[in-house]
């Protein structure tokens, strides 16, 4: 052989674009070996758990091999969307291929001159998946991209004077449509031939979304998810189970709809449980994933820049919780837009809210108030009271558990006392409960104090059981008193109060035929 590029994830100076982009270039070779037609012809490649190896012989220049390993890696399908061959998007999921075309034309080749369209957009229908609601989507279909070419490396550029004609340069370039949000400063990014290779690889091990943010971030308009790959093969393998092929299920980010999410630790988070599913948690094939959200900044006016970057890590305690709450809570909603096209926006900012808070290190309630500070919000909150129930199964802090319990069991002899009153008086059970919810709301909303909490939370419990202990407080009485009067338990407390005030589900009506429910 007279070219070998072999790359290697145990390589000291690789960073984790690096190790994704390796990613990407293992699982566009394992999709040749699938399907052997597809491989380029000429070019010998072998995927290893740790490395990846292309050869050619010396009858094929660099720059003539190059060509023919991207023209089998970076094609277009017939309605001119992105295929990015190593994700193994299937061809009937036209959903999936158009949220990863638009994610890709807002980061990686969000300039023009980096995925030439026609002038007039295509539109593919979209249908939410109880299929209640279905909108026409817009996409700019493309007769190019960057990849195809290397645009902007110089990889492929006719050799300068006195260099040998078809050989790779001896430096090349890094431009915005391989790094995403990379800056180039004064001067361009510059690299090794090898090395730029191979980071044309970083849009096919990534995940690309289209953010929605509803309570924070509104600057937010897309996001990069990049895995920090640990296993090839695995990786391989988990990432052809995001795009649904192998897999009895669909996986969270398997759909277009899949693809919005509100912000980039729940975009993050919502690709880490899809990698870690349960034909995958033995090897994902990842160590970890960096999210990159990328929006309009103060000072470009023309171009998305990166907003904010977030790190995930493999293992969170409460990611079940996120977990539910995004099976339960986090569909899209498709909404007409201006001109009358389709628009997704999430239906819950709950899956956001959990996620960030996981992300960051919080409890996974923390801020949980914000959402039904307004009384509004406080009344729509009811109507996800069944997804809330499943997030509450979901969680497996004892102390969470315990308040939470406790806290329902006290509402539900509450309501059974406003049951037996609706009927004694001939008042309507609904407006006693709707009347009482809220000013029990405003209660905890009201208390200022550690102190002042902890006492309205007592006298709430004694009041329902007329001085009786409930079976909740009796299981985890030691440490529920500890937890409840330590001063710096007073926030999560109160988000734990006011998630078990919207998240009991049973049926209202029962307590107007037990008197207790």
């Amino acid at each position: 052989m007279a070219r070998e590029l072999t790359y290697r994830l145990t390589n000291p100076n690789y960073t984790v674009y690096h190790r994704a982009a390796l990613g990407g270039l293992a699982s566009t070779v394992l999709a040749w070996r699938a399907k052997p037609r597809s491989a380029p012809a000429g070019i010998e490649h072998d995927v290893q758990r740790d490395r990846v190896r292309l050869a050619w012989r010396d009858d094929l220049s660099d720059q003539e091999a190059l060509q023919r390993i991207l023209d089998a890696s970076f094609r277009l399908t017939k309605d001119k969307l992105i295929d990015l061959v190593g994700q193994a998007v299937a061809e009937d999921n036209v959903e999936l291929r158009l949220a990863i075309h638009n994610g890709l034309c807002a980061t990686f080749l969000q300039h023009p001159k980096m995925r030439p369209s026609e002038k007039e957009p295509k539109r593919v229908e979209i249908r939410s998946a109880d299929d209640e609601t279905r909108g026409l989507f817009t996409y700019k279909a493309v007769t190019s991209y960057a990849h195809q070419k290397a645009q902007g490396t110089g990889l492929l550029e006719p050799a300068k004077k006195g260099s040998s004609a078809g050989r790779f340069p001896a430096v090349a370039t890094i431009p915005q449509s391989v790094v995403p949000g990379a800056m180039t400063g004064m001067q361009p990014l510059e690299t090794t031939a090898e090395e730029a290779i191979l980071l044309l690889y970083l849009m096919v091990g990534s995940a690309v979304f289209l953010l929605r943010p509803r309570t924070y971030k509104e600057k937010m308009q897309a996001c990069v998810v990049v895995p920090d790959v640990s296993d090839l093969v695995a990786f391989s393998r988990a990432l052809r189970a995001v795009a649904g092929v192998d897999v009895e299920r669909p996986r969270l980010s398997s759909s277009y709809l899949g693809r919005v999410a509100g912000g980039a630790e729940e975009a993050a988070l919502r690709l880490l449980v899809d990698l870690t599913a349960d034909d995958l948690r033995d090897s994902p094939g990842v160590a970890g994933l960096q999210a990159i959200a990328m929006g309009k900044v103060a000072w470009d006016k023309n171009q998305v820049n990166r907003s904010a970057t977030v790190r995930i890590g493999l293992t969170y305690p409460e990611l079940d919780v996120f977990r539910s709450a995004s099976t339960h809570l986090g569909k899209t909603r498709i909404v007409p837009g201006s001109k009358g096209d389709g628009y997704a926006v999430p239906m819950s900012p709950i899956p956001e809210l959990v996620a960030a808070n996981l992300a960051t290190g919080r409890h996974w309630a923390a801020h949980f108030r914000e959402l039904v500070s307004e009384s509004k919000d406080f009344s729509r909150m009811r109507f996800a009271q069944k997804g809330l129930q499943k997030m509450k199964e979901a969680i497996k802090d004892g102390v969470d558990q315990a308040v939470i319990d406790m806290f329902h069991e006290a509402w539900r002899k509450t309501m059974g006392a406003l049951g037996e009153r609706a009927r004694r008086d001939g008042l309507s059970f609904e407006r006693l409960t709707e009347v009482e919810r809220e000013r029990i709301r405003n209660s905890i909303l009201r208390s200022k104090t550690a102190d002042a909490l902890a006492g309205w939370f007592l006298r709430f419990c004694a009041d329902a059981t007329r001085g009786a202990s409930l079976p909740a407080a009796q299981k985890e009485a030691a440490v529920l008193r500890e937890f409840i009067f330590n001063e710096r338990n007073a926030q999560r407390l109160q988000n734990l109060l006011l998630f078990a005030l919207v998240s009991y589900a049973k049926d209202d009506t029962s307590a107007r035929t037990t008197g207790e429910v």
